[in-house]
């Protein structure tokens, strides 16, 4: 019985995102339709705040160009949430709210996916596939006097195109080299050794184990034939492997950075976010900011339609009011010579006044004087009762 498992793997150097070439990675964690349907939320949302507080808000009015460019710096400044235009309807400011809430979702769902991509990039190896380096015509390292160097032969890589090392320190020198420049693309060895060589702390986050291609039946025990210890022994192996301090004793020896390779590397760029991930907050914040806009709207017709009717009200009122006045009888005070109205009451009293005292006195008009004048003041005035 092998004491521990084992195979043949691709010990590699991690990718180097050192280049100067420029990269649109921020672009990946979201799909197109995605980011369409962010870009056009923000359309939106400016259109249904603008909509609504532009009758009552002076911040909203102006020129055009003015209207447009207040209300889409207020709708993208949610990313920042650095808003320094007022808003005032309480509808509007529900509106915000919602799509607040929504930029808030999507903006840390970027952010996480942004980090997982970077993340597994930095860790992702330079070279995953064996056939891969056969291919290109790298150069390829195994460990001297390993069968590796069969292993390698059967594949198809030419001798020419093979090297031998026996140390560790060989190991890191010549993929930290590469192929182009004297050292290797990859070290071809056994699982153990190679889990070994990243026990390291030095190595660890510079170098990768991937794609086991080769499987072996593990390390054992060498014994003369028909020797009475191999089955004493296997039995031993068994129940030691079987419980928790065969893997102790293998972390011990052997180290524990990696105890299999990662067979399968996750393509993190191939699955960026979706529409259809948010799907349900768009649909929630279109209908809330579509119902928010009709209220607006109801309440600016239903304003307009009572200033209306209040206006053709108050008109009617004053029409028949006027016709009342003139039909009463009533007109403006007149003299009895018809010289026409009589603006002045105060004086018509003083009038009547003197009037009262001089008929009081007993005397008459014609013994007044005795040329048969009147004075002014003693003319009496009376109302035209005609």
């Amino acid at each position: 019985m092998p004491y521990t498992e084992s195979g043949v793997s691709l010990l590699v150097l991690s990718e180097n995102d050192s280049n100067s070439t420029i990269e649109w990675v921020f672009l990946k964690p979201l799909t197109a339709e995605l980011w369409l349907a962010t870009v056009g939320g923000f359309f939106f949302t400016a259109l249904v705040v603008w909509m609504i507080e532009r009758p009552k808000n002076v911040e909203y009015q102006g020129s055009s160009s003015r209207q447009c460019s207040t209300a889409l710096y207020f709708s993208f400044s949610t990313l920042t949430s650095s808003h320094d235009q007022i808003i005032r309807s309480p509808l509007s400011k529900i509106v915000v709210v919602i799509w607040c809430f929504v930029v808030l979702v999507i903006v840390q769902s970027y952010t996480a996916s942004l980090s997982s991509m970077l993340t597994a990039k930095r860790l992702r190896p330079s070279v995953t596939d064996l056939d891969q380096l056969l291919l290109n015509g790298d150069y390829i390292g195994y460990q001297s006097g390993s069968f590796v160097h069969a292993v390698l032969t059967k594949k198809g890589f030419a001798e020419k195109r093979l090297r031998s090392y026996t140390k560790k320190e060989e190991y890191a020198e010549a993929l930290r080299k590469g192929s182009k420049n004297g050292g290797v693309s990859a070290i071809v060895d056994e699982i153990p050794y190679i889990t070994s060589f990243l026990s390291n702390p030095q190595y660890q986050n510079e170098f990768q184990m991937v794609n086991r291609i080769y499987k072996t039946p593990g390390f054992g025990f060498v014994f003369p034939q028909n020797s009475p210890l191999v089955h004493n022994l296997s039995v031993a192996i068994l129940d030691l492997t079987s419980g928790d301090e065969g893997s102790r004793i293998q972390a011990n020896w052997l180290g524990s950075a990696t105890t299999f390779p990662s067979y399968v590397i996750p393509n993190t760029d191939s699955a960026p976010l979706t529409l259809r991930s948010f799907s349900g907050l768009f649909i929630i914040t279109v209908c809330i900011s579509a119902l928010m806009l009709l209220i607006s709207i109801s309440r600016s017709v239903h304003a307009k339609y009572t200033k209306v009717r209040d206006s053709d009200m108050q008109s009617a009122d004053g029409d028949g009011g006027g016709e009342g006045h003139g039909g009463s009888g009533s007109g403006p005070l007149q003299n009895d010579v018809g010289n026409g109205p009589m603006t002045d009451q105060p004086h018509h009293e003083a009038g009547n006044e003197d009037s009262q005292g001089i008929h009081g006195g007993g005397e008459s008009v014609g013994d007044g004087e005795p040329n048969g004048s009147v004075p002014i003041h003693t003319i009496q005035i009376e109302m035209n009762t005609g």
